[in-house]
């Protein structure tokens, strides 16, 4: 069954709040892996391997928007309306001066626009227009312009980027240093702010041998390329000083061989066709470089595994490219296919399969891969053209214009941007993309157009932010080598930011992401709800509208109040609802009539075998063809509840809502990151000669507080929205055990099929829907609670010394916290997180701080993880550590005494042992036996304990039994799980006093050695004498207790203790009983017979005194 089942473990009634907890678990742990499986670029496109290519773009749902059909939202904007910025006026009075040549290009790694006007090269904030930088030291035409990030350990630390200008007389590199550095005087205007000034001498400069320079290029480890016009590949190499056999700065041409830079020019120039490199396109991510011509030629190079290496892999021309492309797409005019007029690489952070993308000027996208598919790691070896991808216009539905004349492009991540000339004086911008249906295959995009005025002369991606993936030993395996789709990350991934340069200014706008996209038709319509809207819901599917919704929803800026209200409305109006589902291979009994064969939510026609919707899709699931006898949300993206089966079929089931869907998918969104890694992470650092490992936190702080705000939102909205209200008060829920019974016991055993039985019966199915989702909805909210906790109190963690904390563990737990997911302290180990807590605050007591601020804001942070009870042990510990450095003997009482008071109150959750053994190690002795008597009477209040022994403790009284076992053995759930005799714990007191009492003192010696005495012995160890006294105030105290079974475990440890003389000096009325019924019971009742006859005399009861002894003769 394609639909994802509930785990049937549940209990026929309302699960366990723990049974809640890992339920919703699971739900999110599916969410997490649905949201990872999105599919690589190869996918989208359909393309099974390098040598079956593939094409589209001609379907209608390849651009489900240009059509006039039911998905189109003729309102749905893909960029953000553009903020035009002038170009500073100084620079249009220089365009009036220009001799030989102008450029103009983006910076976005400074924040910079530049402009060159012959030998001149201006620089400005393209933001704003201001900050007005030039630069005038060179005396030939600039030809090309480059920005690169230097070389580590050649320049001063200060030098944080190279501007590289070449003319066709030479190559200068500039340093461009932050702004607080002195750089000396020069033609150079005194600010860039943003903290770059240009200093005005050059590093390198170095002869051009002829060669003009048509683009400069450099990767990210410092390696600078340059493309010429005749047609060859050159690479700067640079260093620090001159060695001897290389200068600081030399050219090599790489197109030639490695010694070219011997060979004079003018040969060179001689045996060059004349076909000019016009772009260079590297990958950081993969150490590829790419080259295209003017002639439309495109070149691989292999710059090695590390980045260092050179070597030219594989050329395409253009004649061939075409002739791929036309015989891949047969019906399609192959004058669309050339010229290229931009290639973009595909990083591997996007597709692990597509390594190159080309642009032609009609929009065609040709994707090329240079290596086998599913390898990611494999060197480059060939470049084949994989799919041809045809822009919106050409599906016979579509009645949008085809792009033409396209003369720039940027590819972005998924985003391409394209600028078509309309006429001489304005541009076409084309924004086209697939950021709305990542999952769908195949490939889906949207598209949009907007004009620009002038002509685009350059484009540019600014403001990358990157969502740091958290990868830990627990799930490394499980993480995907691409990044997320922006629906996945966009709850904290800001729009992507682009500019465009034309002699009219910058223009700058945003690509839109879903959640914006929503906002947009929320504020258009002014409202949550609309056709426009509606449509959205159905263009997304309505659990992943749900999940973009409830970014809005759950927002708490103040600027968002009224959209956040609308998308509220919005979620729940077109959310969709629980419905019954019921497989067609389940043949409806006649009394049904056709009604087993449908799902059946509250008032709707009802189809057979196919699941109702109100969408005009069959499955508004991922998938967008119509389908019959399929799930409401098709496996990957559903969530329901499944019936068991019954004579060998499959029961009714129940689809969950979109509105239930998206809650669990946005939840996953927000943790999916750090939800099944380890909260540790191991890091190794030198200290001194040697590697020290430091167990630090696996996610920085800043990170874990916006995840936690994320969250927090998220609890606000379900706690504000009663929707969510409690299952108590419902009924109990339906379980995948007794559904089917259950709804079958619906049906009149008359075979009535009247419309009012029919009503009945689709009532009662849409309740039942309704009501499972409720209870499934409060195990998610229970969740969310406890899961914001655990992040508060690991936030906390890190605020404080997280390597200290998680250092003064027991070993054993810190193993164990580096084998344990987040998502597992949250929904089960209660331990580490008791562990974490009590190490924290015992970091407090040691530096003598004081604990009463820390427990109360634990208290008020996570209630659920640290209780009421809990800090009243914290507070009790803290006493009992405290005491040890009091300084008078009434002080150390005082607080020992409060100590005791406060773990009174909690006694049957403190570790008893542990306890037991501080207060002897202060001789706190009362405090022990105290304790123990307060804990063994908590755990067994009703005395049933004492009831099984005293009804001879019968094999059948299991209640008794357990009773009895509970005042003798104690689970303790916070420190840690272990089974302690609460009783033991005083007679092991007592036979440590006994012990020292009997202790043979220490006779003196002859020292090993001169030197001071050397103490041989612990100094606070008791004294016979102050041993034995200690003992008889303790036995005194214990025989006080009106407690039975536990004078009972006395008596017996006395006896054992060859004390039996203290025996008798006792005055309790429970002595007597015990020694009759143990000359009843026990195999040495002779013992047993001498004590009683003893104690009768002794209490001058003579004729049971008698009695006994005759038994005895």
């Amino acid at each position: 069954n394609p639909a994802v089942a509930m785990p049937a473990a549940m209990s026929p009634s309302v699960p366990t709040a723990q049974e809640a907890l890992e339920i919703a678990g699971r739900s999110i742990d599916q969410q997490i892996k649905d949201d990872r499986c999105y599919p690589d670029l190869s996918e989208l496109l359909a393309v099974p391997a390098p040598g079956s290519p593939t094409v589209s773009g001609m379907a209608a749902m390849d651009y489900p928007l240009q059509g006039p059909g039911l998905l189109s939202i003729p309102n749905l904007p893909e960029i953000s309306s553009v903020r035009r910025v002038p170009l500073p006026p100084e620079l249009v009075e220089q365009f009036g001066h220009m001799q030989c040549n102008c450029m103009m290009g983006v910076f976005p790694e400074i924040s910079r626009a530049w402009l060159t006007i012959d030998s001149g090269i201006f620089m400005w904030n393209y933001e704003d227009g201001g900050d007005l930088a030039y630069f005038d030291g060179l005396s030939e035409t600039i030809l090309a312009v480059g920005l690169v990030k230097p070389k580590g350990g050649i320049f001063q630390p200060h030098v944080q980027h190279l501007l590289v200008l070449a003319t066709p007389v030479d190559i200068v590199i500039l340093g461009l240093s932050c702004a607080n550095i002195q750089a000396g005087t020069g033609s150079l205007n005194d600010s860039m702010s943003g903290g770059m000034q240009l200093l005005p001498d050059p590093l390198y400069s170095l002869p051009t041998d002829n060669t003009y320079v048509l683009a400069i290029s450099s990767t990210d480890n410092g390696r600078i390329f340059l493309a010429g016009k005749d047609g060859c590949l050159y690479e700067v190499v640079y260093q620090a000083e001159a060695g001897w056999f290389s200068q600081r700065c030399r050219k090599i041409n790489h197109s030639k061989g490695a010694l070219s830079f011997l060979v004079p020019s003018l040969l060179q120039f001689s045996f060059s066709e004349d076909d000019p490199v016009v772009q260079i396109a590297v990958d950081n991510s993969r150490n590829i470089l790419y080259t295209r011509s003017e002639k439309g030629v495109l070149q691989v190079y292999d710059l090695g595994r590390d980045g260092q290496g050179m070597s030219r892999v594989a050329s395409l021309s253009q004649k061939a490219i075409v002739s791929e492309a036309g015989s891949i797409a047969r019906t399609i005019d192959r004058s669309v296919f050339m010229p290229i007029v931009q290639i973009a690489v595909i990083e591997n952070s996007e597709s692990i399969d597509c390594q190159l993308l080309a642009i032609t000027h009609a929009g065609v996208r040709l994707y090329f891969s240079t290596s086998q598919f599913k390898h990611p790691t494999t060197r480059p070896r060939m470049l084949t053209l994989v799919h041809v991808r045809l822009p919106p216009g050409f599906s016979a539905a579509s009645n949008v214009e085809k792009p033409t004349k396209v003369h720039r492009a940027l590819y972005s991540k998924g985003v391409l941007l394209m600028a078509a000339s309309e006429n001489e004086d304005n541009d076409i911008l084309w924004c086209i993309n697939h950021d709305s249906f990542p999952f769908q295959k195949p490939m889906m995009e949207t598209q949009m157009t907007t004009r620009v005025d002038g002509h685009s002369w350059a484009l540019s991606a600014i403001d990358e932010f990157k969502v740091q993936k958290i990868v830990t030993p627990l799930n490394k395996d499980i993480i995907p080598i691409t990044d997320s789709p922006v629906v996945v990350q966009q709850h904290m991934l800001p729009p992507k930011k682009f500019v465009l340069l034309s002699a009219q200014g910058s223009f700058m706008f945003h690509k839109l992401r879903p959640v914006d996209q929503l906002r947009h038709l929320l504020v258009s319509n002014a409202g949550g709800d609309g056709e426009e809207i509606e449509r959205f819901f159905k263009l997304h599917q309505e659990d992943q509208a749900c999940a973009t919704c409830l970014i809005l929803a759950c927002s708490n800026t103040a600027c968002d109040r009224e959209v956040s209200a609308w998308a509220t409305r919005a979620f729940f109006r077109y959310g969709g609802e629980a419905q019954m589902r019921f497989p067609s291979a389940l043949p409806p009994p006649v009394s049904a009539g056709p009604f087993l064969g449908s799902p059946v939510p509250g008032g709707s026609p009802l189809t057979v075998d196919s699941p109702y919707t109100p969408s005009f899709l069959t499955t508004p699931g991922q998938g967008l063809q119509p389908s019959v006898s399929t799930p409401l949300f098709p496996s990957g993206n559903s969530m329901s509840h499944l019936g068991t089966p019954v004579s060998g079929m499959m029961g009714p089931e129940i689809v969950f809502s979109g509105r239930h869907n998206g809650i669990c998918r946005y939840f996953a969104r927000i943790i999916g990151n750090i939800w099944d890694g380890s909260i540790v992470a191991e890091r190794v650092f030198k200290s001194g000669n040697r590697e020290v490992i430091a167990v630090e936190s696996s996610v920085p702080s800043h990170v874990l507080e916006c995840v936690l705000q994320e969250l927090k939102g998220l609890q606000e909205f379900l706690g504000r929205n009663s929707q969510f209200a409690t299952v108590g008060a419902l009924g109990n829920p339906s379980t995948p055990a007794n559904l089917q019974q259950r709804l079958l016991g619906f049906m009149r055993p008359d075979g009535g099929s009247s419309q009012q039985v029919q009503q009945e019966l689709q009532r009662k199915y849409h309740a039942e829907a309704q009501l499972t989702e409720k209870t499934s909805l409060q195990g998610i909210q229970q969740l969310v609670h406890k899961t914001c906790q655990a992040l508060a109190l690991w936030k906390l963690l890190c605020e404080h010394q997280f390597s200290v904390i998680v250092g003064d563990l027991h070993k054993e737990l810190q193993e164990r916290l580096k084998i344990t997911a987040f998502k597992d302290l949250v929904i089960r180990d209660r331990e580490l997180t008791g562990a974490l807590i009590a190490s924290l605050l015992n970091c407090y007591i040691r530096e003598n701080g004081a604990v009463d601020g820390i427990i109360a804001h634990l208290q008020e942070i996570c209630p659920l993880l640290y209780s009421t009870d809990d800090a009243v042990c914290s507070k009790s510990n803290e006493l009992l550590q405290r005491s040890r450095q009091a300084q008078s003997k009434l002080d150390k009482e005082k607080m020992l005494r409060e100590s005791l008071k406060e773990y009174q109150k909690i006694s049957n959750q403190v570790d008893l042992a542990n306890v037991c053994v501080q207060y002897r190690q202060v001789r706190f002795y009362e405090g022990v036996v105290e304790l123990a008597l307060t804990a063994a009477e908590k755990k067994d209040p009703q005395g049933l304990g004492l009831h099984f022994y005293k009804n001879g403790e019968p094999e059948e009284d299991v209640v008794g039994f357990h009773a009895f076992q509970e005042r003798q053995v104690f689970r303790i759930p916070y420190y840690c799980y272990m089974q302690l005799n609460s009783y033991k714990c005083i007679t092991d007191t007592l036979q440590e006093l006994v012990n020292q009492s009997k202790a043979a003192p220490q006779s003196p010696s002859v020292p090993k050695k001169p030197g001071p005495p050397v103490l041989s012995s612990d100094p606070n160890m008791l004294s016979n004498e102050e041993a034995g006294h200690h003992f008889e105030q303790m036995l005194k105290l214990a025989q006080r207790s009106t407690d039975e079974l536990f004078n009972i475990a006395l008596y017996n440890w006395l006896i054992q203790a060859d004390l039996a003389d203290k025996l008798l000096k006792v005055t309790s009325p429970f002595l007597e009983p015990y020694l009759v019924r143990m000359t009843k019971i026990d195999q040495n009742k002779v013992r047993y017979m001498d004590l009683l006859w003893k104690y009768f005399e002794k209490n001058r009861n003579f004729s049971n005194a008698a009695r006994v002894l005759a038994k005895l003769a």
